[in-house]
């Protein structure tokens, strides 16, 4: 049995492909980036420092500043993820996949799956 033509999408004015959605600026995603020159790009630098607080190698002290520094630049971009709308296109993503995923019941193949 042929499976039925898809239905036409919503008319969703918000939808991920509307001229709206384009206008949607995401650049605050850059500041991922932050964690990784925090870590990875100031390592010469850091490495040489021969102080110790709370008798504590620098480097190791740097490491652990840069899980609070990332722990705060990751939650910066997920409140200005929210203040663009991400979450909203996200829902309605989901809600137009269903419970079951863009597949269907008939192609589940997970471990609830059954034959």
């Amino acid at each position: 049995m042929a499976a039925p033509p898809p239905a036409a999408p919503p008319d969703n004015p918000t939808g991920p492909t509307s001229p709206a959605a384009g206008r949607r600026s995401l650049s605050h995603r850059w500041l991922l980036v932050l964690p990784f020159g925090w870590q990875v790009g100031l390592v010469p630098v850091v490495n040489d420092v021969d102080i110790a607080p709370l008798h504590v190698p620098f480097p190791m002290l740097w490491q652990l500043l840069g899980i609070v520094v990332t722990s705060i630049v990751i939650a910066v971009v997920f409140r200005l993820d929210r203040r663009a709308g991400v979450d909203r296109e996200e829902a309605e993503f989901l809600a137009s996949t269903g419970p079951d995923g863009p597949a269907g019941p008939a192609g589940a193949t997970g471990p609830g799956a059954t034959r």
